[in-house]
């Protein structure tokens, strides 16, 4: 084969994350003869459904989640675990088979996807993550609704939530339309946007947790990433001035903060010293401070809502 056109195969390769399929190689003038050619020299990989993957491209499980969209054709979308994988939700991840979702009445050739047939896949349900075709972020949640544990759900919801992934008024507007239809797993999604509706987000998925042992022990809720003003004795003792300290969770009238230290954000020594800095400061102002750190948040909720009963229950 022309030196050219191998050139030309593995550029166009590579917009498709090293894939390729049979219609474009014919499009590039790649004769079925050269086609068998370049499979028997390994230099192609069949993958069924038409899709084949240029050998010198890193296999990736995104690679493959697009296999198995462009096996299915037209109209096919990532979806399921493999979307929520894409989207990076809250600690799911890609299955070794991609799901791919196909409105009712296609039928397509092989290839490596789970196809999931549906009657109410709209074009409001469709996006991108680089160029793999999936569904968006709103109806992605709707379908694991049917699929994943509660406290599962409520992690992804929250974790979606807060990097702006989706807006609550265009996820009940998909929700009440999925919900005519008998769709599984949609009226647990409804109760818990209503239980959430209103929650504060966290700043971290740490935090988050935090937020929900506290909301799920029937606790007070806090503000959240609370920028307090306090007063600090200033070097030397000569007056005061003021200083901004901003807290993760705060409860008004208990003068109570909650530090949640996460190992990322609080592990270096300089990081460990501001905060032992701020947490003095604060004591000075009659602000009381716990600090959880994430093993307790994990490891040990009871600690944690305990811990909070107690502080709470010393408010002036």
């Amino acid at each position: 084969m022309a030196r050219d056109l191998d050139g030309t195969i593995a550029e166009r390769s590579r917009t498709m994350l090293g894939l390729l399929t049979v219609s474009g190689l014919d499009a590039l003038g790649v004769s079925r003869q050269q086609r068998r050619t370049l499979i028997a020299g390994g230099v192609l990989v069949p993958l069924g459904g038409g899709v084949l993957r240029h050998a010198a491209h890193p296999v990736s499980w995104q690679q493959s989640a697009l296999a198995g969209v462009v096996a299915a054709g037209d109209g096919a979308l990532s979806s399921l675990a493999t979307a929520g994988a894409l989207w990076r939700f809250d600690r799911i991840s890609p299955p070794p088979v991609p799901d791919v979702v196909l409105a009712v009445g296609r039928y397509p050739r092989g290839g490596p996807g789970r196809i999931h047939r549906t009657r109410d896949l709209t074009t409001a349900d469709a996006d991108r993550v680089g160029p793999i075709p999936v569904t968006t972020p709103a109806r992605t949640i709707c379908d694991l609704a049917a699929v994943l544990p509660a406290d599962r759900l409520e992690a992804v919801l929250d974790h979606a939530e807060r990097r702006g992934q989706i807006w609550r008024p265009h996820l009940r507007w998909r929700l009440d339309a999925l919900r005519r239809r008998g769709r599984p797993g949609l009226p647990a999604l409804a109760t818990l946007l209503d239980r959430t509706d209103g929650r504060p987000l966290g700043d971290s998925w740490l935090e988050q947790e935090a937020i929900r042992l506290i909301v799920h022990a029937g606790l007070p809720v806090p503000r959240v990433q609370v920028k307090l003003r306090r007063k600090a004795e200033g070097a030397g003792g000569r007056g005061d001035r003021r200083r901004t300290a901003r807290v993760d969770l705060f409860w008004d009238d208990a003068r109570l903060v909650a530090e949640i230290a996460g190992h990322g954000t609080h592990s270096a020594r300089r990081d460990r010293q501001r905060d032992a800095e701020r947490g003095a400061g604060l004591a000075l102002d009659r602000w009381r401070v716990v600090t959880f750190v994430y093993e307790d948040v994990v490891e040990r909720p009871g600690y944690v809502v305990a811990t909070l009963v107690d502080h709470l229950a010393l408010a002036p």
